[in-house]
C-alpha cells in the first residue's frame, strides 16, 4: 500500500510560456505488487485540488524499476477520469530508503498530457510512503 502527495513545480501549456508552481496538490492512495525483486506494478487513485478547490480525479497505473537500493525509475500513466478523460505520460526518477516495512520516497517527474492532441509539459515533485505487507 502507498500514499503520495504531489504538486506541479513548473508548467508550460502547448505553445505557451513557462509558469511556476501551479498551486495544486494531488493526494493518491495506491496498491502495488512486486513482479521481480526490482520491478513492481502499481495502481494509484486520487483527487487533485487547485488552490484548495477540487479539479479532477485520476487513476495512475505505473511500472517501477529499482535500479539501486535507494533509487528507482518510474513509468506512470495518469488517466484523469473526472471531469474529462485524458492521458498524461508521467516518467520520473526517485529516491527511497527502506526502514523495515516502511519506505519514504521522493520522486521528480516530467509530464505531458497527450491524450487530446495538445501536449503540454510539466515538472512535478511527489513525496510518498510505502508500507510493505
Amino acid at each position: 500500500m502507498a500514499g503520495f502527495l504531489g504538486t506541479t513545480l513548473a508548467y508550460r501549456p502547448e505553445g505557451g510560456p513557462w509558469d511556476g508552481w501551479q498551486h495544486d496538490a494531488t493526494a493518491l492512495l495506491g496498491y502495488g505488487r512486486q513482479l521481480t525483486p526490482t520491478v513492481a506494478l502499481e495502481l494509484d487513485a486520487g483527487p487533485t485540488l487547485v488552490r484548495g478547490s477540487y479539479s479532477s480525479f485520476s487513476l495512475t497505473p505505473g511500472l517501477v524499476w529499482s535500479f539501486h537500493p535507494n533509487a528507482y525509475a518510474a513509468a506512470r500513466f495518469v488517466v484523469p477520469v473526472d471531469p474529462e478523460t485524458n492521458l498524461v505520460l508521467l516518467p520520473g526518477i526517485g529516491l527511497c530508503r527502506a526502514f523495515g516495512r516502511v519506505m519514504p520516497t521522493l520522486e521528480l517527474n516530467v509530464s505531458s498530457a497527450v491524450g487530446r492532441g495538445h501536449p503540454d509539459l510539466g515538472v512535478s515533485l511527489t513525496a510518498g510512503l510505502l508500507v510493505f505487507f
